[in-house]
């Protein structure tokens, strides 16, 4: 009789964290979504305090084309990881690691090399920091249900 190895069952927290995941990146890709049908003042509307709105609105309407693309392929990789990780599939950890090294270059252009912080509120700021942290999450969660064998 051969027996075949069978992948972990999941516990509850699993889907509970990884459903939470999938709804962060599904929020992730609205995001990107308003760059193209919000005008740089709606879109400060949504984003920014009252005393921040109009240099958020000039800083929004001058991102350059490449670093959208580098902010959608953070979003989407991000997205495509939360359903590899309720598909149970391995494959779900490059994809977080593709999301979170794109959300790093997305990072570096906006705070550093555009100096968005003086145009955002700190609650703004503390928003960015929450989704660099909560990429590390991801990344580590999948690495970690991979070694599990619950991603197979």
């Amino acid at each position: 009789m051969v027996l075949k190895a069978t992948a972990a069952a999941p516990p509850i927290s699993f889907w509970l964290i990884s459903i939470a995941l999938l709804l962060w990146g599904l929020g992730g890709a609205s995001i990107y979504i308003a760059y193209f049908v919000e005008t740089p003042d709606e879109f400060a509307r949504t984003a920014e305090v009252a005393a921040n709105r109009q240099a958020y609105a000039e800083y929004v309407a001058n991102i350059p084309i490449w670093a959208i693309a580098v902010g959608i392929v953070a979003a989407v990789a991000r997205l495509f990881g939360a359903v590899g990780l309720l598909l149970r599939r391995a494959w779900a950890l490059p994809l977080y690691v593709t999301s979170l090294a794109f959300f790093v270059v997305a990072l570096y252009r906006a705070f550093v090399l555009a100096n968005v912080a003086s145009v955002m509120s700190r609650s703004h700021i503390s928003v960015e920091i929450v989704f660099l942290a909560l990429s590390v999450f991801a990344v580590w969660f999948a690495r970690d249900n991979r070694s599990k064998g619950i991603l197979k």
